[in-house]
Formats: C-alpha cells, structure tokens, sequence
C-alpha cells in the first residue's frame, strides 16, 4: 500500500493574481461548508439525485455518512481555501483508499432520506461510480463558489492533484464530465486531457439529466521527466 508522503499531505500556498489561497487536506470540521459548496455547484446532480426540495436533507444524509465512517471518509479529498473561507474542492481516489463503508452510507440516508428517499439517491449517485485503475488517480468533486470563478482556481486544484498523483506513482489521472459540461470539458483539454470512452445511459439521463458522461484522462508520464 502506497503511503502519501508528508508533502503531500501538507498544506501548499497559491497565489493567483491578487487572492492568496492554500489547498489542504480536508478536514472533518470542512463537511459542513464543503457539501454546500458542492450542492450548489453540482445543483442539477444534487437534485437529481434527492429531488428539488430535498437538496439540505440530501446535504445532512452526506454530511451524517461522512461523521458514521469518520475521518477515513475523507481519504483524498482537498479544500482549496481563501483566509477562512473554503473556495474550492476536489477528491483524488486511488485503488489504495479505503471504500466508503457502503452500509454505513445507506443508513445514514436512511435516517435522514427515509427508504424511497434512499433508494432514489444511491442509485443516482451511484451512475458514474468509475472502479479505479492500480496506476491511476481518479478526479471527481472538482468544484469552486461561484464568486471565485474563472480565476484559474480550478485549473490550480488539478495541478495540485497531478503532482500528488505522480508523486504517488501512478500514470494516469482519469475523470468523468458531462457531455453538455462544455467549459469544463475545455478546462480538461486545455490541461492535457483527452476524451475517451462514452458512456450513453437512460438511467444516467433519468437520475441525472445528462445521458452521455466522457472519461477523460492525461498521461502523467508523458510530462514527468
């Protein structure tokens, strides 16, 4: 099992024009502020996948499943942060990481979703579930608040996940976008990405309002010398 060094864990500085940010590992005290952050970002994901009044107690199910696995749950996760304020997320997982303790999760949503509730927001959320290469990272989560946007603090967080990601070994970093996600999909480009494999589901289109997800993935090892 590879072991992340302390760099990597460690807290790194970023200066983009005139904001100073860190990006750091995140924390169990992060969940709150970071799942808001994702629900507002990934709002058609959200509420897909617990219905368009259901977004806060979807948040609270994810918030509670996180605090039953503890902190484990939140193995390769990063926070990108301005002062106090936390601007941005990502995940990088890798086929080291534990899983998430899948009975664990579904009881939470249980409490918190009810059986319908459950049933509904774990098949959604399980659609573009990716099963991870041994030499590959994996990106999903990448989000900014909408005040801090087309700054470049995207683009800094997946800088910041290719250098863990080679730092870790592997040779590849793969992601899943959707097709209609066209700026997002530029980003990816723009950072060295291609676009593979489609993946045309009616079931993605119905849990998430989007049919085609593109895996798209960059060679580490082309730019590590």
């Amino acid at each position: 099992m590879i072991v992340p060094s302390p760099q990597i864990r460690a807290t790194v500085p970023f200066q983009i024009g005139d904001l100073a940010l860190t990006i750091r590992p995140a924390m169990m005290d992060d969940l709150g502020p970071m799942l808001q952050l994702q629900a507002l970002a990934f709002a058609d994901k959200f509420s897909s996948a617990f219905g368009k009044r259901g977004v806060q107690r979807g948040v609270a199910a994810l918030h509670q499943s996180h605090q039953m696995q503890g902190p484990s749950s939140l193995q390769g996760m990063y926070v990108m942060v301005a002062g106090s304020e936390i601007v941005g997320t990502i995940t990088l997982r890798t086929i080291e990481m534990r899983p998430d303790d899948v009975g664990l999760v579904e009881q939470a949503f249980l409490r918190e979703l009810g059986a319908w509730g459950a049933f509904r927001a774990v098949h959604a959320l399980s659609q573009i579930d990716h099963r991870i290469g041994r030499d590959e990272g994996f990106i999903s989560d990448v989000a900014v608040a909408e005040r801090y946007r087309r700054r470049g603090i995207a683009q800094a967080m997946m800088q910041h996940s290719m250098s863990i990601a080679r730092e870790l070994g592997k040779r590849k970093l793969g992601l899943y976008v959707s097709a209609s996600n066209h700026n997002a999909r530029a980003l990816y480009r723009n950072l060295g990405f291609s676009e593979g494999e489609v993946r045309r589901s009616w079931w993605n289109a119905l849990f998430l309002g989007e049919r085609r997800w593109i895996y798209m993935s960059y060679n580490l090892r082309e730019t590590s010398a």
